[in-house]
């Protein structure tokens, strides 16, 4: 397709049936079908690319895709938190303007309405608005206060219309309704107990879609009513009060029947106290007797208040006040007096709590939320007495959130790269997970046991995806270091795993060095038995002095082997296959050198004497006249070696006595033989 037609597609003027009218035109009687099979399989390969076009264009763009939600998620958490600050400011503003000096206790009210800055006490202002009222407020109590008030419409979830206008009043025990009269004013229809309205959520096909999320549906035992608020906000505002009013009745009612039944235990316990101190004198029969009186009675409120403890915490439990009902069982194993009844039920309960809090600990939401937000459930288990089980199961999340950050490393083409990330994801991790555990030394074996998964699974990637498909000897080198700095820095903070790294890592290897020994072996063997002991010509000047540029900067001086000739400015007196072994060996023995703080180090020395010694023999039994072969030697054996045998050992020594074994080469190392340059030069200009 042109690009003409490419632009006609895209217009809005576009007609398929005049496109096709022009296409057959001037198209024979008879060959219209050809030609529309043919313009036909034109379009499918368009389809085709179009479609290939735009897959490719999704894969390309994926990572920004998932990096944009992900910060977008981020953003809208941030927007969430910022206005919800702001609603709580505004309340606490709204709250000082309303406030009275006869009536601070009672005002806490937002309006769904846009609120007025005057002094005026809302007490008066929902008298005035609501008929049939003003018994309830005038003869509130001081723990109670106005929560919310404001106007709403009552909504008909099925014909999805408001049906009339209809005023709710929160307080901090009931829910007052009120509908609007033909005069315009409120009348009280229905005062409601908290305990008996439930706030639910309402899915936006019930609601549809102009009203999704403003739409207020009450729990009224055994009706339900829907109510329509101005915006999506007063709802969730009306939603969270009503939430929280309910929690605070049912945690004042526990906290009041807990306090009551302590009361009374302490009571007979001071009374018990007090009939020990008045009675020291009498008889010790009495004595008995009063204290098996006071001991009978503490036992009946005991079980008095056991035999309610059931009940509290199925509400605790209903409530997810999970908080409270840990206290609940603190407290019961800590009550001398046993039922074996009660205490059947309450450890039924406490098994259902411990099931909550590993829920919370291992539903698959707890990962996103990172480790502080299992804090708090492994916590509450910890107090149970089950902090073994909630370190485990907390290490189990952690595993999970390791396992999904490694799988998001893309393994790329550059080998060395990918280790740096999975050993700074793992070092990050042990460090987190130590640091968070450095105050409760009793967890110790468990942690040190997740690491040492961990590092299997980490070292089972870096095997993989690196050693086993790039296993050149540096990649290999460049792996060990990364890894063994990563286990440095753990070791700073006290965790030391190499010896999991030795035994993790020395099969793979030993093997990845073996097959390129064996490699290396091969081709200085070919190069060997093409060795005709010629100069090493160069192309130019320039690409000599790049050599001799290149080996200078390893250490290696060959600038004494140039050869005086005129005609060959640009040559060496040594071999290039002498060269070529110079390179291979320098850089195997820098490959090498980490390699040797490895499992594999007497493999890595015994590999380095073979090449030598195979190389050292090749000189032996080739001993003939010539200044090409001198130079040869005496660059072998003077620079060559030496320079290999410090990178490798640190200093020369080991592999310089390899010289030893092989007598006939001794004249060639000696680089003081002055006399023996000279007939090799004198030879070289004949």
């Amino acid at each position: 397709m042109t690009s003409n037609e490419d632009v006609l597609f895209q217009t809005d003027a576009f007609s398929p049936s005049d496109y096709i009218r022009d296409r057959l035109k001037g198209v024979k009687i008879g060959d219209e079908t050809r030609k529309l099979r043919q313009l036909r399989s034109e379009m499918s390969a368009l389809n085709h690319a179009s479609q290939e076009t735009l897959k490719n264009n999704v894969f390309r763009n994926y990572q920004q895709f998932i990096d944009a939600s992900k910060e977008i998620s981020h953003l809208e958490r941030e927007i969430y938190q910022l206005t919800h600050s702001l609603i709580e400011q505004k309340q606490v503003i709204e709250n000082l303007l309303l406030m009275t000096d006869d009536d601070k206790n009672s005002i806490h009210t937002v309006s769904s309405h846009s609120t007025t800055t005057s002094n005026t006490n809302p007490i008066q202002i929902l008298m005035q608005k609501m008929e049939g009222i003003g018994g309830i407020l005038n003869n509130m109590s001081t723990s109670e206060k106005v929560i919310l008030h404001g106007e709403m419409e009552q909504f008909d979830v099925e014909t999805k219309k408001p049906v009339q206008k209809c005023m709710l009043i929160l307080l901090s025990h009931r829910l007052i309704i009120g509908n609007i009269n033909a005069a315009g004013k409120y009348v009280m229809e229905s005062t409601l107990s908290l305990n008996s309205v439930a706030p639910v959520n309402v899915k936006d096909r019930e609601s549809g879609a102009a009203n999704a999320g403003k739409v207020l549906k009450l729990l009224i035992f055994p009706e339900s009513r829907c109510y329509l608020c101005e915006s999506a906000r007063i709802r969730t505002l009306w939603f969270d009060e009503l939430e929280q009013a309910k929690r605070e009745i049912l945690h004042k009612g526990s906290l009041v029947r807990q306090a009551t039944i302590r009361g009374k235990r302490q009571t007979v316990k001071e009374r018990k106290a007090a009939a020990a101190a008045t009675v020291i004198e009498e008889k010790a029969s009495f004595v008995e007797e009063d204290e098996d009186v006071g001991e009978e009675e503490r036992n009946d409120n005991d079980i008095s208040w056991l035999a309610e403890l059931p009940a509290e915490l199925d509400d605790c439990i209903a409530h997810r006040d999970l908080d409270q009902a840990v206290e609940l069982i603190h407290e019961w194993k800590q009550c001398p007096t046993k039922d074996a009844v009660i205490d059947i039920q309450l450890q039924m309960r406490e098994n259902t709590i411990v099931q909550l809090l590993s829920d919370d600990v291992s539903r698959p939401g707890a990962v996103h939320g990172g480790p502080r937000a299992m804090k708090k459930a492994r916590t509450l288990l910890t107090q149970l007495g089950r902090g073994t089980y909630a370190t485990d199961v907390y290490l189990r999340r952690r595993s999970a959130m390791q396992r999904n950050a490694m799988r998001d490393v893309t393994v790329s083409e550059e080998p060395i790269s990918y280790v740096k990330q999975l050993c700074t994801l793992y070092g990050n991790a042990v460090s987190d997970i130590a640091n968070e555990f450095r105050s409760m030394p009793q967890y110790y074996c468990q942690v040190l046991q997740w690491c040492s998964y961990e590092l299997s699974t980490l070292l089972n990637l870096i095997r993989r995806h690196v050693i086993e498909v790039a296993p050149a000897i540096a990649v290999i080198a460049y792996t060990w270091k990364n890894v063994m700095h990563t286990m440095e820095d753990l070791t700073v903070i006290g965790v030391h795993l190499n010896f999991e790294v030795n035994r993790l890592l020395s099969a793979p290897l030993e093997k990845a060095l073996q097959g390129n020994f064996e490699n290396i072996c091969d081709a200085v063997k070919m190069r060997i038995s093409e060795e005709k002991w010629k100069p090493y010509v160069l192309d130019s000047e320039s690409a000599l002095n790049r050599l001799v540029e290149e080996l200078s900067d390893v250490g290696i001086n060959v600038e004494w082997a140039i050869s005086a000739n005129d005609e060959t400015k640009s040559s060496l007196n040594v071999s290039q296959n002498v060269v070529h072994f110079a390179r291979v060996a320098h850089t195997l023995s820098k490959d090498l050198a980490p390699l040797r703080l490895s499992p594999i180090q007497v493999l890595c020395e015994v590999y380095a004497d073979e090449l030598w010694k195979m190389y050292l023999q090749h000189l032996a039994d080739n001993i003939r006249d010539g200044a090409v072969f001198a130079y040869s030697t005496t660059f072998i054996l003077t620079m060559v070696l030496p320079v290999c045998d410090k990178i490798l050992y640190g200093e020369e020594g080991e592999l310089i006595r390899l010289i030893d074994q092989f007598p006939s080469l001794a004249p060639y190392a000696d680089p003081s033989d002055e006399e023996k340059q000279k007939d090799d030069e004198e030879v070289a200009h004949v």
